[in-house]
């Protein structure tokens, strides 16, 4: 059973049986394909009561008046929220409150690091932990109609449902396995405040089309796509909706001197769009004001040497042999680009988190010669050198 919660009075009925939990289970249901900031449609929580009872709840953020009880409650510090791939639910709950909840335990990197595959979805990972096959029926549903009908909810109770059965589980084998620590890194960087933080100014660099531009190009692009970043936060529309990518790369590199050119460019609404043409002219003439030493540029990736290539061979064969003695896959580890770049690099470790205390001392002593690869016994193994 599960309470489906539409009134501040029962919000803060529900909060005050469950305000001294140790932990409880967290998901959100939300749409933002037509706004800037991800609308937030249900909450659900499971979270044990002072009698140790599990109470199960679907919060109707749009239908609750008030729903600071709810943040206050994400934002205690004492209680662990539990998710599962946790980014976008503390998005959504930092936009709301200005703070991202915290502690957190996220069980996608959990899963990781006990060998069930990486960035493994919830459905997949309820499957392997508790031999529950989840219902996917709901998955694209409008979270926003009202009202929702019952397979909604009980698809949504679901979420936190089995995720609070599986997290005691999944933090068990962790401590016996003595890897709960490894993920340390994972949620600190979940919930620093920078990860959420709007930077205008560097939007530039998820503009589609860039490659084509030089770095006078991308000055001007630079000043058009953080203009666009910061009128889609202040109308919360999709940034798209303001002008498209296209024409953004358009207007760096064709570089009109007044606004009847902009209005004849291919693909312009001018009527929609007058308002902003005087704008574009002065982003235009601000990025061609920038000296060459002052426009950004496109760092593109080094390729290896034949040379550096058969060390990046040795490396990543290495680690899968690693990783399989630890029983985990070595995507979760790294990949193939990261080991590339520390070789292209010249460093002798991957990493200063819980990825590199599992590889570094290895790569570090292949790389001196210290160990080699070898077959024995018909398998790949690794081997100390003479």
């Amino acid at each position: 059973m599960y309470q489906v919660i539409t009134t501040t009075d029962d919000l803060l009925t529900y909060i005050e049986s469950i305000q001294h939990c140790q932990w409880l289970a967290l998901d959100t249901e939300f749409i933002r394909e037509r706004t800037y900031y991800p609308k937030l449609c249900l909450v659900q929580i499971a979270a044990h009561n002072k009698e140790g009872e599990l109470q199960l709840a679907c919060i109707d953020p749009l239908e609750i008046d008030d729903i600071s009880a709810l943040l206050n409650l994400l934002n205690n510090s004492n209680i662990i929220k539990v998710l599962h791939a946790a980014h976008q639910d503390l998005e959504i709950f930092n936009y709301l409150s200005g703070q991202v909840p915290q502690p957190i335990f996220d069980t996608q990197p959990a899963a990781s690091v006990l060998g069930y595959g990486d960035h493994m979805g919830y459905a997949r990972l309820m499957q392997q932990v508790l031999k529950v096959d989840l219902d996917k029926s709901q998955s694209r549903t409008n979270w926003a109609n009202r009202p929702l009908n019952q397979a909604q909810l009980d698809y949504a109770i679901d979420d936190v449902r089995y995720l609070a059965q599986a997290y005691p589980i999944i933090r068990d084998k962790l401590i016996s396995l003595e890897r709960l620590d490894w993920l340390d890194h994972d949620f600190a960087h979940f919930i620093d405040p920078k990860l959420y933080a709007i930077n205008a100014t560097t939007r530039w660099k998820k503009v589609r089309g860039l490659q084509v531009l030089k770095r006078q190009q991308l000055a001007i692009l630079r000043e058009l796509a953080a203009w666009r970043e910061n009128l889609a936060e202040r109308k919360n529309l999709p940034r798209k909706w303001m002008i498209k990518d296209e024409i953004l790369i358009d207007l760096a590199r064709q570089q009109p001197k007044d606004v009847q050119t902009i209005a004849d460019m291919r693909g312009i609404n001018a009527a929609r769009t007058k308002k902003y043409h005087k704008i574009w002219l002065d982003c235009i003439t601000k990025g061609l004001s920038l000296a060459e030493s002052e426009c950004p540029e496109i760092n593109y990736r080094k390729k290896p040497s034949i040379t550096q290539d058969k060390v990046i061979d040795v490396l990543m064969t290495a680690l899968s042999i690693h990783a399989q003695e630890l029983d985990i896959t070595p995507a979760v580890i790294t990949t193939r680009k990261k080991v590339t770049s520390m070789v292209l690099e010249q460093r002798q470790t991957l990493s200063n988190d819980w990825r590199g205390a599992l590889v570094n001392a290895l790569f570090n002593d292949l790389l001196k010669g210290k160990k080699g690869l070898a077959i024995q016994n018909g398998k790949a193994v690794i081997i100390s050198s003479a």
